[in-house]
């Protein structure tokens, strides 16, 4: 059978879930990715609050479940202390992170903050990623991104395509230039947008870009598309459209990430 390798945007809100009529467009669920084939879910990228939606999707376990996080902020692991496939304990699942993933994760899913402890799950491991992971004919390769407390993004090369996730990194850092590097030559770009060029300065070392980061790096590495995501949890429907209008007028292949939104592997 042939393999259809996909990310799917689960969620891609940054900070705080959002809700309400102003946010049906593009979500209020904070950061997560399913990485599937076919109707088949095989792991995520990041599992905030939108890791819920993905039976919604149609999406099974075909075997062992990888997980790639790129940091341990609330809102990239919220998620997981809700996700059935956790507490079922007939799911292996894999947890990739840097650094020590189980010390970050059991630490807060656990009493007082969470009445089950993740330590007890059965078949949840941990590993921490150093280099290259491969999953089932896919390369997921991590990288330094400038961000609180430390945070990676991610390169995944596919069969057919290849995607970088730069979600959560603060432009303007040293190290820039080795994440360009990194991501050279992918297909697509997911870049962090969660703040506006007039609101980055109120807000240098928080970890976060603006349009213009992510579209001086599209150009710079000349991907085919831009997917922008994090969007501050203040940012509406208008406001996001307004913000890729803008984007559009620099670089004319950007998007905004989206619940449901599925790029090819």
């Amino acid at each position: 059978m042939v393999s259809d390798f996909r990310l799917v945007v689960l969620g891609s809100r940054g900070s705080i879930p959002v809700s309400g009529s102003e946010f049906e467009i593009y979500g209020g669920n904070t950061t997560s990715f399913a990485v599937v084939d076919r109707d088949y879910l095989l792991g995520f990228v990041d599992v905030g609050t939108g890791l819920m939606a993905y039976p919604a999707y149609g999406l099974a376990p075909d075997g062992p479940i990888d997980v790639f996080l790129t940091h341990y902020h609330w809102d990239h692991i919220q998620g997981i202390s809700m996700l059935d496939l956790v507490w079922a304990g007939d799911t292996e699942i894999m947890i990739h992170g840097p650094g020590d993933p189980e010390t970050a994760l059991t630490s807060v899913i656990a009493h007082p903050w969470f009445p089950a402890v993740l330590a007890d799950a059965p078949l949840v491991r941990y590993e921490p990623i150093f280099e290259a992971v491969e999953v089932r004919g896919m390369t997921f390769t991590p990288f330094a991104v400038e961000h609180p407390q430390g945070a990676v993004g991610y390169r995944i090369d596919g069969p057919s395509s290849s995607v970088a996730i730069v979600t959560d990194h603060e432009a303007g850092s040293a190290r820039d230039g080795a994440i360009l590097e990194a991501i050279r030559g992918v297909d697509v770009l997911i870049h962090d947008a969660q703040y506006l060029p007039e609101e980055v300065e109120a807000h240098r070392g928080w970890g976060h870009s603006t349009w213009e980061d992510a579209v001086a790096v599209a150009a710079d590495v000349g991907i085919d598309r831009l997917i922008l995501t994090s969007m501050d949890p203040g940012r509406t429907d208008t406001a996001v459209g307004a913000l890729v209008h803008n984007a559009r007028k620099r670089f004319h292949a950007t998007e905004a990430a989206y619940p449901g939104l599925s790029i090819s592997l």
